[in-house]
């Protein structure tokens, strides 16, 4: 018996070493790309808000400032890769007016399918149940992104005068990794927003960019606590 809890000890040792590790590593990755590209911050939050302030003061001052930079009256594709309760690609939508634009969300919508640091298995969880938003160019895919997305892609027609926006909100670093080779056979030059950079969409971004060789350009951001957490940029 003895013997069994040590093997549990040393197995949640490890465990927990690789945790932070990896988070060590993300803390370098981040401040190597704030460096080299000189992040331009447009907010700057350091104490803890309510879900709806920490919004309007990290996430919504960004994505103005993206729909700015694009072209509000802009046709756009907008993809959205973890869509939640459908927040953001509500707002995305109002901001891009633009009878032709599309947007596209991505989601289990029965939650988180591993535990993510403080987040247990199925945070997020809608019960299978999709958002309901009036707006009809809105369209969402349930599933893993691993069963859906590519479909789409292979589908999706795109003119010269669309600008591309792909929204990571996939917190895990595997699902960000999946998602962003895959994004990236089938677009170029299109914009990118992470939501929340300071973590494993970080480390996956940097190991993407790393081994495509892939050149990027950072427009602006938002900060927490000291950390970029909302990202705008373009590949």
């Amino acid at each position: 018996m003895n013997l069994l809890k040590e093997k549990v000890k040393i197995f949640l040792s490890s465990l927990l070493s690789i945790s932070l590790l990896n988070r060590l590593k993300q803390n370098i990755i981040w401040r190597k790309i704030k460096k080299e590209k000189k992040i331009k911050y447009i907010s700057r939050v350091t104490t803890r808000l309510p879900h709806d302030e920490f919004n309007k003061k990290v996430r919504s001052v960004v994505w103005d400032e993206a729909a700015k930079l694009i072209g509000e009256d802009s046709k756009v594709l907008y993809i959205e890769l973890g869509v939640w309760e459908g927040y953001s690609i509500e707002y995305f939508s109002k901001l891009f007016k633009n009878k032709e634009s599309e947007f596209h969300g991505f989601d289990t919508f029965t939650g988180m399918p591993e535990n993510w640091r403080h987040m247990d298995k199925g945070h997020y969880d809608q019960i299978g149940n999709t958002p309901q938003i009036d707006d009809d160019r809105i369209k969402l895919h349930k599933g893993m992104f691993q069963d859906t997305l590519e479909n789409f892609l292979k589908n999706i027609k795109v003119d010269q005068n669309t600008k591309v926006i792909i929204n990571y909100d996939c917190v895990l670093y595997s699902s960000t990794l999946f998602c962003l080779f895959k994004i990236d056979k089938y677009f170029e030059n299109y914009h990118f927003l992470f939501d929340e950079f300071y973590g494993d969409e970080c480390r996956a971004f940097h190991h993407f960019t790393e081994a495509n060789k892939k050149n990027y350009e950072l427009f602006f951001a938002s900060e927490s606590n000291y950390a970029p957490e909302v990202l705008f940029g373009r590949f």
